[in-house]
């Protein structure tokens, strides 16, 4: 009976992995190809945002019932800090959540033509911003995308899913067009890090990783202490009562 019940959890734990891993991959090449062909002036950022908030929408839809679908690890260690995941699962969720987004990455190069895949997803900020300004914009950016999540995951927000693929759908894509142009608000670790681990320059997007890292741990901690009441255990005077409700 034991050996059965760990093979469940083990089952378990490995569809939630893979689906992490999957859910990743198919974000990276829709996202990326979306942009492949697109001049990031005008109509092109504009379809590109749009791109990469169906992208969300399609990905929450697949794998959201599975895993959660959070294809972003700065989401998982949100989720983490929560107490909605163990610290075990969460390093599972982000090695497969980079797994997946470097497989992804790899099979779109391969989907495209040579010409298409120079400069493919990689983001640059603004020549005019300073170190402080892109971490400051990439970890507001992170943050409305944490803030979305935080209350997802709220209990109180039961009766408010209705359509909330779409909605972080939208999210994403205000977000992607308010910060594109500046930083890239990707708003994601594993989507700005792996196109550069592929092009051999990780050090240039150190900044943006610094802001969403940043959201990432501060967001979960306002969320808990700000937006979240403080429940008092019921007291029960009668002792009559208190032992029909309190006794198994």
């Amino acid at each position: 009976m034991l050996h059965r019940s760990k093979m469940l959890v083990n089952s378990f734990v490995f569809t939630r992995a893979f689906s992490e891993f999957s859910a990743t991959a198919l974000f990276m090449i829709i996202s990326c190809m979306g942009g492949a062909t697109n001049d990031q002036d005008g109509a092109g950022s504009l379809i590109s945002s749009m791109i990469y908030g169906l992208a969300t929408v399609v990905v929450m839809h697949i794998f959201g019932f599975i895993s959660g679908a959070h294809a972003n690890p700065c989401v998982t260690i949100a989720c983490c800090l929560l107490g909605h995941i163990g610290s075990s699962m969460m390093f599972t969720y982000i090695f497969c959540q980079l797994a997946g987004a470097a497989f992804g990455y790899f099979l779109l190069l391969q989907m495209l033509s040579q010409g298409l895949t120079i400069g493919v997803c990689i983001v640059e900020p603004l020549d005019s911003l300073s170190n402080v300004q892109i971490v400051a914009i990439e970890a507001f950016l992170t943050s409305v995308l944490i803030l979305a999540w935080s209350a997802l995951w709220d209990v109180r927000s039961g009766r408010f899913l209705d359509s909330v693929t779409l909605r972080m759908g939208c999210l994403v894509t205000l977000c992607n067009l308010a910060g594109g142009k500046l930083t890239g608000a990707s708003m994601n670790p594993a989507k700005v890090l792996i196109p550069q681990l592929f092009n051999g320059d990780p050090e240039s997007i150190l900044l943006q990783l610094g802001g969403q890292m940043l959201a990432a741990f501060v967001v979960p901690q306002i969320w808990h202490y700000a937006y979240t009441p403080c429940y008092r255990p019921l007291l029960i005077e009668n002792a009559e009562i208190r032992n029909r409700y309190l006794q198994p």
